[in-house]
Formats: C-alpha cells, structure tokens, sequence
C-alpha cells in the first residue's frame, strides 16, 4: 500500500506561524493542501506568512491573532476555524519562546511566561480542539517540542528545559488516551534551527559553536522540520501516535 502526502480537504491550526518552524510548517502544509488558520501573536508575521502562502500557490489562510497562553483567546481561535472551514482535522502546536536566563536568576513571573507560552498554551490549544476530533473519531496533533525535552537546553534557561519535558510528557498521554478515538498525538523534537528567534538572540560565534558539535556540522533550516511534521500529519503516519520524533542532525543518538 502507498501513502501519499497529501492534505487537499483536509483543515487545521498552525500556532505560532508568524515565523520559524511554526511559518515553515504553515506554508508546507498548505502547498500539500491543507486549508489553515494561522494562529500567532504577533499580526504583522502572521499576514506575512499568509501572502507567502498565496504567492506559493496554496489556499488563502485565516490569520488569527491570538495569545497561546489566553484561554479566552484560544477558544476564540478554535471557534473562528471552525466557523470558516466547518470542521478541524489537525493541531500543529507550533508556538515558543526562549529565554537564556540562569536558574539563579529566574523571576517567577519569568518562570510562569515560560511555562505558560510553551506548556499551557499547547494544553489549552489541545484541550479546544479535542473534542472536535474525537466527535469526528479522526484526527491528528503534533506538539513541537525540542531537543531540549529529550535532555537539556544549551540555549535557553531551565524554565525552557521544564516546558519542553512536559510538553513531550503532554503528548504522550494525549496519544494513549486518545488512540481510541482516532487521534493521534506525537511530540516532534527539532535540534538545533536555525529560526529567527535563535539569530536574533544567539551571537555568531555561538552559532558557530554550536554548529560544531552537531555531527552533520550545522543548524537545521525551520523548512526541514516542516518536512517532519507534514509528515506526522499525513495518512503515511496513520500508525505513529505517542511519539517523540528527532530531527537534531545527530545530536543526540538513543
């Protein structure tokens, strides 16, 4: 039997697809089809990304402002899709934030950002949009975690590190309790890529490090994760639920 990779008729949310990994995976998805909302809080990134789609020859897409971390603006943003397209087949949990400050240094309102951006945003955008795969019995989910979940960040604080792990702590619980119904849920873990959040944050000669203990011997483009998680969204991937997914060029071999 062959799988095609291809999502025409198939509708989703793509969080965090103002840029980065989040805007990869937008303008992949559409090109395989997909009919999306775009979902950010920044609303300048999030037309952008919306016209690169149109010049890319995929369908217009509903940009959606939106803070992950809002429950009330979830919500709004689920509803919105689901008022436009007329059903929901996936989730792509696609947002984040990075902050390299030491563990000593941490504030408690920086720890709850971290915390609430990269673990409860996705638990609120996930506990929205369940109940409308399961009432369909179909559906597929794809939590963007990173390498930092599967140990631990060289970038960012330990905040990061703790939201990542629970992200990956999310979704694998999501995918056993769900399996019955259709779903399925993975956590996709990119090392490290190259995204605008990193070159604006990282100095170059860091990003030189890095690179150089990376056994491929360079950052990740965010449009090789997208590749990833069309991937984990198509019917090729009709039997992968639970699952932690690597995409760090070597990085971390187990």
């Amino acid at each position: 039997m062959a799988w095609q990779i291809d999502l025409r008729g198939k509708s989703g949310i793509v969080t965090g697809s103002a840029s980065g990994i989040g805007k990869a995976a937008a303008i992949h998805l559409a090109a395989m089809g997909a009919r999306l909302a775009l979902v950010d809080i920044g609303a300048e990134g999030l037309e952008a990304a919306a016209r690169e789609i149109r010049s890319a020859g995929g369908s217009s897409a509903l940009c959606l402002q939106a803070d992950a971390a809002d429950e009330n603006q979830v919500e709004r943003s689920v509803a919105r899709c689901l008022a436009e397209f007329g059903a929901i087949d996936f989730l792509v949990n696609g947002h984040g934030i990075l902050r390299r400050t030491p563990f000593l240094e941490i504030q408690n309102s920086e720890w709850d950002l971290m915390i609430g951006v990269n673990l409860r945003g996705c638990y609120l955008f996930c506990k929205a949009v369940l109940p409308h795969l399961k009432a369909r019995g179909r559906g597929a989910i794809v939590n963007v975690a990173s390498l930092a979940g599967r140990s631990c960040s060289i970038l960012g604080g330990a905040h990061y590190t703790t939201a990542k792990h629970g992200l990956i702590g999310l979704s694998r619980h999501l995918a056993r309790e769900f399996a019955p119904h259709g779903i399925r849920v993975n956590a996709f873990c990119p090392g490290a890529t190259l995204t605008p959040m990193i070159v604006n944050s990282t100095p170059p000669e860091e990003i030189e490090r890095v690179a150089a203990g990376i056994p491929r011997g360079r950052w990740a483009a965010p449009e090789e994760q997208a590749y990833v998680i069309g991937f984990l969204l198509s019917d090729a991937a009709a039997n992968i639920t639970g699952a932690c997914i690597d995409s760090n060029g070597g990085t971390l071999m187990i």
